[in-house]
């Protein structure tokens, strides 16, 4: 039986099957696997070989207990009110995340604070921005990480997955593919400023505005392409400017995997028509 159980677990690692699906199969082998378990320690009572008998049983039980708790956990949305999880953390002191912050990170986000964090140039009406989309060079990413080490290094931020550990990392992807990134949703820019270049609309950014470097053109506000705008007649302003990206985790055959990625912009503007 124990074979069979081992044999299964192993051929599963090769298929990249949904987690939760995978750890439903999981539990129902560990089940029929408890149920072999009560089986021998019955037959071991009943030849009276007691010493062998009772702590396979007892193992039994104790593994019986794990299984119908993965079976509240992964076929249903009910926690059982026989789980003794929350007091084992509470007794080690293990903080849990909050609710709020289980919930954005099931949007493949990692945790950000929830202070609202004012951008530079201000407040604008939400309903006068629009997103832009920014193409960046190859000497324009070189600025971006240059950016990013110093914005590390003056501890603007912490690319360390809001201190989640892999396991807690793994549970937040079972319910949601999307990778989670180590810098979480977001991390608004120190300072940032537009130019127009020619027909070119240019996004700086840097610690100050003593030090800024060209990160990205701006080519899209919105649906529209920005040679297509009639600046005569339409005002933009720079309204925030957001790193994303970078290194990030997903579910891989082994457990959760980091992969690289660069670190992105993701602007927004606003506008006022003339």
């Amino acid at each position: 039986m124990f074979s069979f159980l081992d044999m299964v677990n192993h051929y599963l690692g090769y298929f990249n099957i949904n987690v939760t699906l995978k750890s439903r199969i999981y539990t129902v082998l560990g089940f029929f696997g408890d149920i072999y378990l009560f089986y021998i320690s019955f037959r071991f009572l009943q030849n009276q070989m007691f010493t062998k008998g009772i702590p396979i049983l007892l193992v039994a039980i104790i593994l019986l207990y794990f299984t119908v708790c993965n079976f509240y956990y992964y076929f249903t949305k009910k926690q059982p009110w026989f789980d003794i999880s929350p007091k084992i953390a509470k007794a080690l002191h293990i903080q849990e995340h909050p609710r709020e912050t289980q919930v954005e990170s099931k949007m493949g986000t990692t945790v950000i604070s929830e202070e609202r964090n004012v951008p530079a140039n201000g407040l604008f009406d939400d309903q006068h921005l629009l997103p832009a989309k920014i193409e960046v060079s190859p000497t324009q990413q070189a600025n971006i990480d240059r950016l990013v080490a110093q914005m590390e290094q003056q501890q603007l931020f912490q690319a360390d997955y809001n201190g989640m550990n892999d396991r807690k990392i793994f549970e937040l992807l079972k319910v949601n593919s999307k990778p989670v990134y180590a810098i979480g949703k977001g991390v608004l820019m120190p300072y940032f400023e537009m130019k127009k270049q020619g027909s070119s609309l240019i996004v700086y950014c840097g610690l100050n505005q003593a030090e800024i470097y060209p990160v990205g053109e701006i080519k899209r506000v919105g649906l529209q392409s920005v040679k297509s705008l009639d600046l005569t007649q339409v005002k933009l302003y720079l309204a925030s400017v957001t790193l994303v990206g970078g290194p990030y985790k997903q579910i891989g055959r082994a457990g959760v995997i980091e992969a690289p990625q660069d670190f992105k912009l993701r602007a927004m503007l606003a506008y006022k028509k003339l």
